[in-house]
């Protein structure tokens, strides 16, 4: 090989790298920069589009609340009682803003009643949700329960409120006494925190561990260390006979109104 054609090579290299050079920068400038939407692990990404400069991939790929059971339960006249229990299967996630949505139907498929509002759920959860006193035109078979967006926070190694019932006890009312039957029981506040609102839900079961009635209501402005007696009144009688009873207290972490500021002031106690 003379020197005229390794000088043409060369020649031929140099113009190559040039040209690769120019089209490197030009792909470079056209590349599009990393987003967290873009289907590719970078930007030290923990996974795809998710972790490191993103969104935490446990809130990315955060799961539904569950609705594990149902039953509708009939009241007094037009009205019905609501019984679910729900979980959260996200370990760190929850929400003191979950918006439902119930729909009832009749045999039909109709639907003849509706509610909606908001509830709360704590990491990891499992809960009773409960309504009463829904009011229907129409004989109800079945109910539909749905949440909407949830506005989901992160709570990492956190204890739930230790509040404890004591001296529960159910009994029917006698004749000179306003309703058909009551639960009682004392709520203790064993955390360090005051809080304002306390949500109390009470199931009633028959020997088979059947639920053939449903009770709600609240205390309000409970104190660290303090205890609480509750009533809870049913008007109408029970279909069946009341064997056992459960009761659920739980209180809405995630809300800041909540908490009791020190020195504050409590407001007045609930009238029972």
């Amino acid at each position: 090989m003379n020197r005229r054609v390794v000088k043409q090579i060369i020649i031929a290299l140099i113009y190559l790298l040039i040209l690769f050079g120019i089209g490197f920068l030009i792909y470079q400038s056209k590349k599009p920069k990393p987003t967290c939407f873009d289907g590719i692990r970078n930007q030290e990404e923990t996974e795809i589009d998710c972790g490191g400069s993103c969104l935490p991939c446990e809130l990315v790929y955060i799961k539904e609340i569950e609705v594990i059971s149902t039953k509708i339960i009939p009241n007094q006249g037009v009205f019905y009682d609501f019984f679910a229990q729900i979980k959260n299967p996200n370990q760190n996630y929850g929400s003191g803003n979950v918006p439902y949505e119930l729909s009832f139907y009749d045999s039909q498929n109709k639907i003849v009643a509706q509610d909606s509002g908001s509830t709360f759920i704590l990491p990891n959860q499992t809960k009773y949700f409960v309504r009463v006193k829904i009011e229907s035109g129409e004989p109800i078979s079945f109910a539909n329960l749905s949440f909407g967006q949830i506005e989901w926070e992160k709570m990492v190694n956190y204890q739930s409120p230790e509040l404890v019932i004591q001296q529960k006890e159910y009994r029917l009312l006698g004749d000179n006494e306003p309703g058909f039957s009551q639960a009682r029981g004392v709520l203790i506040n064993k955390t360090n925190f005051d809080f304002e609102e306390i949500d109390i839900d009470v199931l009633l079961f028959d020997s088979s561990y059947q639920l053939i009635g449903v009770g709600a209501t609240k205390i309000k402005t409970l104190l660290a260390g303090e205890e609480r007696e509750f009533v809870v009144i049913w008007f109408s009688e029970i279909g069946g006979k009341t064997a056992f009873m459960e009761i659920e207290a739980e209180t809405n972490l995630f809300n800041p109104d909540n908490y009791i500021p020190v020195g504050g002031g409590a407001e007045k106690f609930q009238e029972y």
